[in-house]
C-alpha cells in the first residue's frame, strides 16, 4: 500500500507530509515533488497520489486494496500520467491531458494528473500548466515532478506546495558491511567470476527481497557518485579506498552496471522469483 512504502523508505516525508494530510484531508490543488537521487521516484510518487485519493475515498464504491491494484497495474481512471522520453514536453500534450479531465471522475474523487520531469517543460508548455494552475478547477489535483526546483519557472514554483524525498543514502553515510562486501567482490569480478561466490552472495548478502532493495540502494547511490567522481569521505572511508573503487570501474563500466541494478529493483518491486532474481542479476554483472 501507498503508506507503507513512504513509511519505509520516505519516513520524514511520511511524517510531514502524509501524515499531517491523512489527519486534516486538505490537500492543495498543485504539488511540486523534488526526486533529485532517488532510485524508484516513480513507485514513491506513485504511492503519494495513492494517498490522496484515498482522502476522498468512498469504500463501498472502490475498496481500498482495489484502488492499489488499479494504480499499480495503470489502469485507474482518474489519474492521467504525462511523461515523456524526449528532451520537451510539448503543449499539445498537456491539452490532452485536459481535455481527459473534462469527464467527471469515475469514482466520484478526486482526479489527478502527474507530470514527470516537469523541468523538461518548455516555453510554451511552462505558460499552458501555468495557465491551468492559476485556475484550479475543483477536484483536480496536479502533481508535478522535478529533479531540480530550481530550472522551474518561478511562476510554476509560486503556485505549488514543494515537497522534497530525499535520497535514500546522503553521500556521506556509511555502507553497510554486506554492501562493502559485495562491492569487493564486484569489483574483482574479471578475477574472480561472481558466480564462484554464488552461495557466499546467497546466503550473507542478498538474503532475501527486502535486503536485497536496501543493498541495491546503497550501491546505486555509491556508484552514481563514483560516476559523478565528486564522492565525499566519510569516517571508515579513506581517500586510497575511494581511489581504489574508482580504478576497478570505468566510466562506460560504471553506467551499465547502474542500468542493470535500476532494473533489476523494479523488478523486486513485481512478485519475482527470488533465486532467479539473483541468478539474473548476477550473471548480467558478469557481462559487463
Amino acid at each position: 500500500m501507498g503508506s507503507n512504502i513512504l513509511l519505509e523508505q520516505q519516513p520524514k516525508f511520511y511524517q510531514n507530509v502524509v501524515k499531517p494530510l491523512q489527519e486534516s484531508k486538505k490537500v492543495q490543488h498543485a504539488y511540486l515533488i523534488e526526486t533529485k537521487n532517488v532510485l524508484n521516484k516513480e513507485e514513491l510518487v506513485l504511492a503519494f497520489v495513492e494517498e490522496l485519493f484515498k482522502l476522498k475515498l468512498n469504500e463501498d464504491i472502490l475498496p481500498k486494496e482495489k484502488l492499489h491494484t488499479l494504480l499499480e497495474n495503470g489502469s485507474f481512471p482518474d489519474l492521467k500520467i504525462l511523461k515523456t522520453s524526449a528532451s520537451m514536453i510539448k503543449k499539445e500534450e498537456l491539452f490532452n491531458v485536459k481535455e481527459a479531465l473534462l469527464e467527471k471522475p469515475v469514482y466520484d474523487g478526486y482526479q489527478i494528473y502527474i507530470i514527470y520531469d516537469a523541468d523538461k517543460l518548455n516555453t510554451s508548455s511552462a505558460n499552458t500548466i501555468l495557465k491551468f494552475l492559476e485556475e484550479p478547477e475543483e477536484g483536480i489535483i496536479a502533481v508535478l515532478t522535478t529533479d531540480n526546483r530550481y530550472q522551474m519557472l518561478d511562476t510554476i514554483l509560486s503556485r505549488c506546495q514543494i515537497l522534497t524525498f530525499e535520497p535514500y543514502k546522503t553521500q556521506n553515510e556509511e555502507l553497510s558491511i554486506d554492501t562493502k562486501n559485495f562491492l569487493e567482490l564486484l569489483s574483482r569480478r574479471k578475477q574472480q567470476d561472481l558466480m564462484l561466490n554464488y552461495q557466499q552472495i546467497q546466503e550473507q548478502i542478498f538474503i532475501d527481497r527486502q535486503k536485497s532493495i536496501t543493498i541495491l540502494n546503497e550501491l546505486n547511490q555509491f556508484l552514481s557518485n563514483l560516476l559523478k567522481n565528486n564522492y565525499q569521505i566519510s569516517s571508515g572511508q579513506n581517500q586510497e579506498e575511494i581511489h581504489a573503487y574508482q580504478d576497478y570501474f570505468s566510466q562506460e563500466e560504471l553506467i551499465q552496471i547502474l542500468e542493470i541494478i535500476e532494473k533489476k529493483y523494479q523488478e523486486l518491486q513485481f512478485n519475482v522469483h527470488f533465486k532467479s532474481w539473483l541468478d539474473t542479476f548476477l550473471l548480467q554483472l558478469m557481462e559487463v
